[in-house]
């Protein structure tokens, strides 16, 4: 009976001896479970970068306030862009210009508010900022705006100009579609410069006396079936 204690205590200093082996192999175990962990986070960091992308931007064109400087037409124009679905983009712009035709025996001033609404759909987007990239779109047009016809031409015979008329103030508009190509590129931290060419088809207005319009806001001049515009802005990643 001496001997029970004996052994008793021998398998107590067993156990005893055990559980910090036991516990020393578990921090183990997490100890390279978390280098694991950190290791595979690492890599993927390196071979997956986060992309950078962004939802809302705003924006105003540079291009027209530029040319101001050059030509009778005056004004800005400004933009916003949501992204609403992966590559397909929202967007809406608004502009004022003041502008004048003064050509082949045509005088007439212009001025008024236009309105475009569309989209932009990304054909190639950069991998680690999705903000980047090419796309093209479409635009549907209005103007608004106030004409003053200050000398037209009256032809009666043998296509000469045989006296000039002229027409006072009218609230006039037009509206046609814009179909677009352009690209998107990140400058600095947030700021990103758009660039797009547009054609332009025209499709029809409000006339002042039944005269077709020679020059409108947001459109331009030498009114025909097709004309061109350019739009070189810097936008703003809100998100």
């Amino acid at each position: 009976m001496k001997r029970l204690p004996i052994y008793i205590f021998g398998l107590a200093a067993i156990n005893f001896g055990a559980v910090p082996l036991m516990a020393q192999e578990d921090s183990i175990a997490i100890d390279a479970k978390t280098i694991v962990t950190e290791t595979q986070a690492v890599t993927d960091s390196i071979l997956k970068p986060k992309k950078r992308t962004g939802n809302l931007f705003v924006g105003v064109d540079i291009f027209n306030p530029i040319m101001s400087a050059f030509t009778d037409k005056q004004g800005g124009q400004a933009v916003i862009s949501y992204k609403v679905h992966k590559k397909w983009n929202a967007v809406a712009e608004v502009g004022y210009e003041k502008n004048r035709y003064d050509e082949l025996d045509w005088d007439i001033d212009v001025n008024g508010l236009y309105f475009k609404l569309g989209f932009n759909w990304f054909i190639s987007q950069d991998y680690e900022d999705a903000s980047n990239g090419f796309y093209t779109g479409m635009r549907f047009a209005y103007s608004a705006y106030q004409q003053t016809v200050n000398q037209y031409p009256i032809r009666v015979s043998n296509n000469q100009v045989d006296e000039y008329g002229s027409f006072p103030a009218a609230n006039v508009s037009a509206y046609w579609v814009e179909i677009l190509g352009g690209a998107r590129v990140r400058l600095i931290q947030n700021f990103y410069a758009d660039v797009s060419i547009r054609p332009e088809i025209y499709i029809g207005s409000k006339k002042q006396e039944g005269l077709d319009p020679l020059i409108i806001p947001g459109y331009g001049k030498d009114i025909g079936p097709i004309n061109f515009s350019v739009f070189w802005g810097i936008t703003y990643k809100l998100f």
